[in-house]
């Protein structure tokens, strides 16, 4: 096996793990909280923890196209440009993150925010606010293993030390009981992880060092387009899936909103195998792309996006024949079967995942400011068609809204990506100096 696909396959296996560290955290969570709280405390903690999920996009994108300019140029072999991009963003969010915190936690802790009412809700909410903080910072540990060959190692550290932060909420929460006793416990070991992280990730023969003598307000800059332009993404996901939501619940109810989103999720697992695959990849894309530009990832691109839409298309129609029987044994004959609408959201979600290693070939080359801008179009307009199609062919009628944009946004996304790897197309500038 040669050393490109032992790192892929190791990729592959890392992102495999993040997906089952999902899946535990998700299904423990709820037994858990409700052995040690009723339902109305467990209801106030989920309210606390999700407001600082809006500071998840504080970074607006820079760790992320960081990474990317990083690996191309150590690609290239550039190892002076590739700290001063890393030195560059680290002032960049030792800025962002500590200003955050400097308005974040003072207003959380003594101004009059209604629901804060007790020193253990603020508590709790500033220290969930450390710990978005902290996990966004320690995303710069995780740039430097992927741009140095260590991706999978980097993936693995990162997912192990989310599992370890929600195993130390878990023992707060049955030590303490209270809701500062779950957030400090979780932010200790957030803490100690990221430092863990920050150490070994210097370990080894790089270039990058934990300082700003490097740092350029230029590199900042050059980065600045690509970075606001990956915070799209999860703007077209919440318009897409929370919108389109709100959409079913207004026309038809909140029972048909459970059979939607249960079909919708059951169709998005080939979604999310396709993307497990088309993550894997992105290291190795940026890297061949900062070595010898476009022409050098059209062969890996070419052969990943040909597995890639097997795959989704493949996984779909499993799952269109497997639908009757894992929505019995999911629901428990709760929800049964349409076939007219599994058999859309299904066709939505193999278009979803053909399109998804070109997606990835575009963000991993920082190439995707484009395809940004006609995701979030494409967002925007299945809302209005989903309105429009819902009133006139009901849940179907939502269902092919998603469809269209999907097939829509999955044509301009290969099309890019053709277009970038084309041959008969100049080669462009991987990294600007």
């Amino acid at each position: 096996m040669s050393p490109l696909l032992q790192r892929i396959m190791a990729a592959l296996g890392a992102n495999a793990f993040g997906q089952v560290t999902n899946i535990v955290i998700q299904l423990a969570s709820l037994p858990l909280f409700l052995h040690r709280w009723d339902v109305a405390t467990y209801g106030t903690w989920l309210m606390l923890s999700a407001i600082p999920a809006y500071l998840s996009m504080a970074d607006v994108g820079m760790v992320a196209t960081a990474g990317n300019r990083m690996t191309m140029a150590i690609g290239r072999g550039d190892a002076r440009q590739a700290n001063a991009i890393f030195q560059s963003a680290l002032l960049f969010m030792l800025l962002a993150c500590g200003g955050l915190a400097a308005i974040a936690l003072p207003v959380v802790l003594w101004a009059p925010v209604p629901g804060l009412v007790g020193w253990d809700e603020r508590l709790a909410l500033a220290a969930l606010v450390l710990t978005v903080l902290l996990a966004l910072f320690g995303g710069l540990a995780e740039a430097i293993f992927k741009s140095t060959g260590r991706y999978a190692q980097g993936t693995m550290l990162a997912n192990g030390l989310r599992l370890a932060e929600w195993l130390g909420g878990m023992i707060g929460l049955f030590a303490g009981g209270s809701f500062a006793a779950v957030a400090i416990a979780a932010l200790l070991v957030r803490a100690a992880g990221i430092f863990w992280m920050i150490w070994w990730s210097g370990q080894g023969p790089h270039p990058f060092s934990w300082g700003l003598r490097a740092a350029h307000t230029a590199e900042v800059r050059a980065m600045a387009t690509p970075a606001v332009s990956f915070m799209a993404f999860p703007l077209a996901n919440a318009l897409s899936f929370q919108g389109i939501t709100l959409v079913v619940g207004h026309l038809f109810g909140p029972a048909m909103v459970a059979v939607f989103n249960t079909y919708r999720t059951l169709a998005r697992v080939a979604v999310q195998v396709t993307g497990t695959f088309g993550h894997a990849l992105w290291a190795e894309l940026s890297q061949l792309y900062g070595r010898g530009g476009a022409q050098a990832v059209a062969g890996l691109y070419r052969r990943s996006a040909w597995i890639g839409a097997a795959l989704s298309v493949g996984l779909s129609l499993i799952l269109y024949l497997l639908a009757p029987w894992l929505l019995q044994l999911w629901t428990h004959g709760r929800i049964g079967v349409q076939p007219a609408l599994i058999g859309i959201l299904l066709v939505y979600a193999a278009a979803g995942g053909v399109w998804h290693v070109p997606r990835v070939l575009l963000m991993a080359t920082n190439q995707h400011v484009g395809l940004a801008q006609w995701t979030l179009l494409a967002a925007t307009g299945s809302l209005g068609l989903s309105w429009v199609l819902g009133q006139w062919l009901g849940l179907e009628g939502a269902a092919l809204a998603m469809l269209l944009s999907e097939l829509g946004i999955a044509g301009v996304c290969l099309v890019l990506a053709q277009r970038m790897t084309s041959p008969h197309n100049p080669t462009p500038q991987p990294i600007a100096s």
